[in-house]
Parts: structure tokens; C-alpha cells; sequence
């Protein structure tokens, strides 16, 4: 069995962090040069683990209407992940590689933490006045503030049903 990695984005944690790690929800306005500033939290454990190479990818076939946000890290370890599933041929394999490599961009943040949005998501998904990040552990969701509105509306439309194999992990 694989050794977990330890779960930490605290540069102050003991031993080197192993990977970056996003938590938590920031609300950020949009310049008019449609640039968006990083949250500090994530900003720091960017700087923490030494992965600030940043891509913002649209996964157009799963009818996103965010941009994921990954570290160079975790997107080639995604893109292994498809690569090592024996579940595709071989032929299957390239093809969704190619699509997660073509449907990533660079972003590239200043020492503010500021970075333009990439103009081919920008208006495709609606980016406006302002923008929300959203920590998903090993990475950032960036949503246009009116379709996180909309999705946060829908969820508590949505009855939820207790999760209680997470509310016993919860209670350890």
C-alpha cells in the first residue's frame, strides 16, 4: 500500500511541505485590464511549496462554468494518471491527454499575485466585475462571481442527505 503524502499547507509545519494545498473560498474584484489577484492564503502555499507555475484549464466537455486552477505539479500528475489508466487504449489515452495539455493555459502572476485571465475562457465564461476563488484541495477553482451565486442558490434548493460515513470521520 502507497505511503500518504502528509496534508499540510502551512509553511511553519515540520519537514518540507510536500504539495500545494487549497482551502477555503475568497471573493476578489476583476481590473479593467481583466486581471484577478490571487488570495494571500494561496499565494502562500504557492511560495510554501515552491509550485508557482500556475494553469488555468477549462474542461469544455464537462460543461464547466469555472476555470480549474492547477500547479504544473498536479496537472502532469493528472495527465499520468490518464497516461498509467489501463482502463483506455492506447489511441483513447493520447486523446484525453491531448485535451486536458490543449485546454490548459499559463497563467502567469505578478509579485502582487495578479493575473490576466485568460481572454479565451474570459468571456466564454462570463468573467465580469469580479471573480471567486475556491480551495479544492489540490486545486482552485476560479468561478465567475455570478455563476458561484447561482450555484451556491442551487445547492440550497437541493435537500441534502446526511453524509454519515463523513460525519463518523468527522467525529474522530
Amino acid at each position: 500500500m502507497a505511503e500518504k503524502t502528509p496534508v499540510t499547507n502551512s509553511p511553519v509545519a515540520s519537514g518540507p511541505v510536500k504539495r500545494a494545498t487549497f482551502f477555503g473560498i475568497h471573493d476578489r474584484d476583476i481590473t479593467t485590464n481583466k486581471q484577478a489577484a490571487i488570495p494571500k492564503a494561496f499565494k502562500r502555499v504557492l511560495g510554501a511549496t515552491g509550485e508557482d507555475e500556475l494553469l488555468a484549464a477549462h474542461f469544455h466537455w464537462e460543461n464547466e462554468k469555472f476555470l480549474r486552477l492547477y500547479t504544473k505539479t498536479k496537472l502532469d500528475e493528472l495527465i499520468e494518471a490518464v497516461n498509467n489508466d489501463e482502463g483506455y487504449t492506447e489511441a483513447q489515452r493520447a486523446e484525453k491527454i491531448r485535451m486536458i495539455a490543449n485546454s490548459a493555459e499559463p497563467v502567469e502572476p505578478d509579485s502582487q499575485g495578479r493575473f490576466v485571465i485568460p481572454a479565451r475562457f474570459y468571456d466564454l465564461l462570463g468573467f465580469k466585475d469580479a471573480v471567486v476563488f475556491e480551495g479544492c484541495y489540490t486545486h482552485i477553482w476560479l468561478w465567475p462571481a455570478q455563476a458561484h451565486k447561482e450555484k451556491l442558490a442551487a445547492q440550497q434548493k437541493q435537500p441534502q442527505q446526511p453524509d454519515t460515513r463523513l460525519t463518523t470521520m468527522l467525529s474522530r
